[in-house]
């Protein structure tokens, strides 16, 4: 009897330790801090509400990105963390929170968020190949009739309100653990832990169905610090000879990037750039198109830290 009893309490054990193993995994899988590349990853799927939305808002969205219990049909992607999850994930990244849009009693305005800036990318497999885009690619905008502007999406940390189930009257928390909105279309939306940096009226985005994956697809979503970088870029082709040093030096000037641009023996222009990584981007797609007269065969780069050394951009020779 007694070794009977010593065998169902072990595999009790072995059962409660398995489940506890299987959350675990399922935790580490729904959320994954990158410290190092300043980046979390999250794991989700598009939402299957936006299927009857239609009837709700006559197609229009209200989030990029909702928690699980948020408002699934106002939301492109359903994650599979918490808001509280989320915030704490990139708190722990070293990001401070900003602060949410508000009311300025005085004046009368509406005060837009501010803080610090993420990248939102969106990843999925489909017919065996795997496909990335920007968060904003998923949206169309109904005003211009294109998909969404890629922006930096502000970290405003959502606003307080008084947190019901503690019993410290005075305890705070942010609105978005509540509701679990992550990430807001609505410009001045400030229950949600990002907000959109470009003003909009309301209902302005829908899903954009020339992108968005079928409903219920598995997604992985990046968020990542929109960090200062250096990018050492080396431009291939007919690149020398045609303006193409002025040319990279007039649109780094346009866009805030310092660095420089030279010529080198074998043919090629090299670049040093330095800038936030969402203004590099826009830099690296102007490099590719370069000048009329150029003609670019292929163009390397390699990500370094920022050095801050850079004031202004120049033409070396």
């Amino acid at each position: 009897m007694t070794t009977r009893f010593q065998r169902i309490l072990f595999f009790t054990r072995l059962i409660t330790v398995s489940l506890i193993l299987v959350t675990v995994c399922r935790a580490e899988e729904a959320l994954q801090i990158l410290e190092a590349e300043k980046k979390i990853v999250l794991s989700g799927e598009i939402s299957t509400a936006l299927g009857t939305y239609e009837e709700h808002l006559q197609g229009a969205v209200e989030y990029l990105i909702c928690g699980q219990g948020g408002k699934a049909y106002e939301s492109i992607i359903v994650v599979n963390s918490t808001a509280k999850e989320i915030y704490e994930a990139v708190r722990k990244l070293g990001v401070e929170k900003g602060t949410p849009p508000g009311y300025d009693e005085e004046t009368e305005e509406m005060i837009p968020a501010k803080g610090p800036g993420v990248l939102v990318f969106v990843e999925w497999t489909a017919n065996g190949e795997t496909k990335v885009v920007r968060g904003e690619d998923l949206l169309h905008n109904k005003r211009t009739q294109k998909p969404m502007q890629h922006v930096t999406w502000i970290f405003s940390g959502s606003r307080m309100v008084p947190d019901l189930d503690s019993e410290d009257e005075e305890a705070m928390i942010p609105q978005a653990f509540m509701g679990n909105d992550i990430i807001a279309l609505n410009y001045f939306d400030g229950s949600a832990l990002f907000q959109n940096p470009l003003p909009n009226e309301e209902n302005t985005y829908k899903k954009n169905d020339a992108v968005l994956p079928p409903l219920g697809t598995p997604v992985k979503v990046t968020i990542e610090v929109n960090q200062k970088m250096q990018r050492h870029i080396l431009i291939s082709g007919r690149v020398q000879g045609i303006g193409f040093r002025y040319f990279t030096k007039q649109n780094a000037m346009q866009l805030g990037i310092h660095g420089y641009a030279k010529n080198l023996p074998d043919g090629t222009v090299e670049v040093v750039a330095e800038g936030d990584n969402a203004t590099l981007d826009q830099f690296m797609t102007i490099l590719r198109k370069g000048p009329p007269a150029a003609k670019v065969d292929d163009v390397k780069v390699e990500a370094r830290p920022f050095s801050g050394e850079y004031t202004t951009f120049e033409i070396r020779y």
